[in-house]
């Protein structure tokens, strides 16, 4: 974890008199210059002159800055185990006003999580955080007590950042606590007017983890708002529907991204082919599948094509149908779904092209069963072309199958009647 390190505040807002955090005007000078020295890197000198400094000062507030800056020290020489134990010793005095024991709590809390230690972490923090809370109510209680013809006005006293819970939760979650992180995330959440991005991504997550999908999804709004070019929110999101079985919701989801160019990947443009079909809209389904297809955007595979056929067949586009159908055909062995695309195309009148597929599918290879029907379809053609000749000679062929004996046998019966009739 990236440290962010705190600057030493000499002079704290929100300092109630009940903390004493008076210094000696020769201390406050030596801190200043000491924070001068270490902006220049100067480390050498700042070590000696902080040593020398803990040598002199009994346990106080003073001593608790020294302790800080010394920790500041090793924090940037990037030597985070040697800032640990100056910042503890600062936490270990007790002599911190709440504001600045929260924010030294966390940046100790931090360290801890950098040195994948998160157990200390939660431990260094999570009952400093409690405390403080309630001292935050009992000021703010006060506070107003002292000023009623403002308490309207009045706002709550916060000494605690919103990072700080958010650390807390960082904490929780490196344990698989998710449950335990909610009230953390949400509370430091609630301490900004602009949330950052992964905060909420973490409170989506533990939502998740904890199969509270509603609640995922509402963070997720959140999160599309801040960012709607991350596509992987708008999938997010319609998956989440899809799971609470709200699928005019995931599909208005997807529709939204896809209007707005968000959507853009195959995964989440198959998502919303599907959904297009399933909840009755197949024809603009098929319009926005047929696009990408063409335009290579989506992986021309027998799967895709069958898809796009799927969605053309139940716009009752026959044509365009059969036509994805042969597409998918390329990617395959054998013939089915040549038949199948032949079968549509007798469907719309389209006679001789069924015939034309009905025979390359059977020179593919077909299940029986399939090929009985495909001599079948072809007789029927030939029929409906006027050539009994030909739909004879097919119909005398799918005799040799027993799902189409009876059937063909009545056909041929009824062409010889045909036939004797037009003789007389």
């Amino acid at each position: 974890m990236r440290l962010f390190p705190w600057l030493i505040l000499l002079l704290l807002p929100l300092m109630s008199q009940a903390y004493d955090t008076s210094l000696s005007p020769a201390l406050y000078k030596n801190l200043n210059e000491i924070q001068e020295q270490l902006t220049e890197q100067n480390y050498e000198a700042v070590e000696k002159r902080l040593v020398k400094l803990e040598e002199q000062l009994k346990p106080s507030f003073g001593l608790a800055l020294v302790y800080q800056l010394h920790g500041q020290m090793w924090l940037m020489q990037e030597q985070a185990e040697k800032g640990l134990v100056y910042f503890q010793k600062a936490l270990a005095l007790e002599v911190l006003a709440p504001a600045q024991e929260a924010g030294i709590a966390t940046t100790t809390a931090q360290i801890l999580l950098s040195l994948e230690r998160p157990k200390e972490a939660y431990n260094v923090l999570q009952p400093r955080l409690t405390r403080i809370l309630e001292l935050e109510k009992e000021d703010s209680n006060a506070s107003k007590s002292r000023v009623k013809s403002q308490a309207s006005d009045s706002k709550p006293i916060q000494y605690i950042q919103a990072n700080s819970f958010i650390v807390v939760a960082t904490a929780n979650q490196l344990q698989k606590q998710y449950k335990q992180s909610i009230p953390w995330l949400q509370q430091g959440l609630a301490r900004t007017d602009e949330p950052k991005e992964n905060w909420l991504l973490m409170l989506m997550v533990a939502h998740y983890q904890e199969k509270q999908y509603a609640d995922s999804v509402s963070v997720l709004d959140e999160l599309i708002r801040i960012n709607p070019n991350k596509e992987d929110y708008w999938q997010q999101q319609a998956s989440l529907y899809q799971m609470l079985e709200q699928t005019s919701k995931a599909l208005r989801t997807l529709e939204l991204g896809y209007a707005g160019g968000y959507v853009q990947k195959p995964d989440s443009i198959l998502q919303l082919v599907q959904l297009l079909i399933n909840n009755g809209i197949p024809e603009r389904a098929g319009r926005i599948l047929q696009k990408h297809l063409s335009d290579n955007s989506i992986e021309l595979s027998d799967k895709h094509w069958k898809t796009l056929a799927v969605a053309w067949q139940q716009s009752r586009e026959h044509a365009k149908a059969a036509e994805a159908l042969l597409e998918a055909s390329k990617y395959m062995n054998e013939g089915t779904l040549i038949f199948r695309a032949a079968q549509l195309q007798a469907q719309i009148g389209e006679y001789q092209q069924s015939t034309d597929n009905a025979k390359q599918a059977i020179q593919k290879g077909l299940k029986d069963k399939d090929e009985s029907n495909a001599l079948m379809l072809i007789a029927s053609n030939a029929y409906e072309l006027k050539d009994l000749a030909e739909s004879r000679r097919y119909f005398q062929r799918a005799l040799q199958y027993p799902n189409t004996a009876s059937n063909a046998k009545n056909w041929l019966d009824y062409i010889a009647a045909l036939e004797e009739s037009y003789n007389l």
